[in-house]
């Protein structure tokens, strides 16, 4: 008998859920830095016209409930949408405490779109995301294993032209989210690593020169980091909070 009823628990809860309005899944259980709106379907599979998460605006989102993930303490979904140019796909699974875990993501969009104040800065670029796992809590990553690539990289207070392709190696550390910076092309030869505080601070430091190809005005920008070390590297180093 306790089989009967068990089996028809599953049944019932795998109907529910299937049928579930995404609507009402949203209103009850989405983070607080994850708004959506045009919202249609189940909680099972459904879609969005648009939405805000952690910062970014994309649109045309569709999702799909791995059936599993019911008894795990978090819903895990397939998902894709487009940002206003590119793409993104990954596995979303979302606790009851908020906390969002991005798994296979990968991704393209233009650099401007990351955050406000690059396109205000005419900062431009074509951004490639290549993530195992990425954690965000409260609109911050607590946990990141993966690589962007910037290519084309255009920065006018530097320089003209392009600058050229660089990459962020991310992973996690005891100090925080630590991102290494490399340049893979371009007039820049640059290295540095970026730090993440979990209490939001944020620190760069590194090294950089101006390869011979370099326009005049990188060389000249460049002087304002100091006098540069025998190798004819300069130093910088940028901290703040978020």
């Amino acid at each position: 008998m306790k089989r009967y009823i068990l089996a028809g628990l599953l049944v019932f809860l795998g109907v529910l859920v299937s049928t579930f309005p995404a609507r009402v899944a949203y209103n009850w259980f989405a983070p607080a830095d994850m708004h959506l709106t045009g919202i249609s379907g189940s909680i099972w599979n459904g879609n969005a016209v648009e939405a805000l998460a952690a910062g970014a605006y994309i649109e045309d989102i569709s999702w799909r409930l791995k059936p599993a993930s019911i008894f795990s303490g978090q819903l895990e979904f397939s998902t894709s949408a487009k940002p206003a140019a590119g793409t993104v796909t990954t596995d979303v699974g979302v606790s009851l405490s908020g906390v969002i875990t991005l798994s296979m993501l990968s991704g393209r969009l233009p650099l401007n779109l990351v955050h406000p104040a690059i396109q205000q800065n005419g900062i431009s670029g074509d951004v490639n995301l290549d993530f195992n796992r990425l954690v965000i809590r409260d609109g911050l990553p607590i946990d990141a294993n993966g690589t962007i690539t910037v290519s084309n990289f255009f920065m006018p207070d530097l320089s003209s032209a392009r600058l050229g392709d660089y990459t962020l190696k991310f992973s996690r550390t005891d100090a925080g989210i630590v991102a290494n910076l490399d340049d893979v092309s371009g007039v820049l030869d640059v290295s540095g690593t970026i730090t993440l505080s979990a209490e939001k601070d944020y620190q760069l430091i590194g090294e950089v020169a101006a390869r011979t190809d370099a326009p005049p005005s990188v060389q000249q920008q460049l002087q304002f980091l100091g006098t540069p070390d025998e190798r004819g590297f300069r130093a910088f180093r940028f901290e703040g909070s978020l």
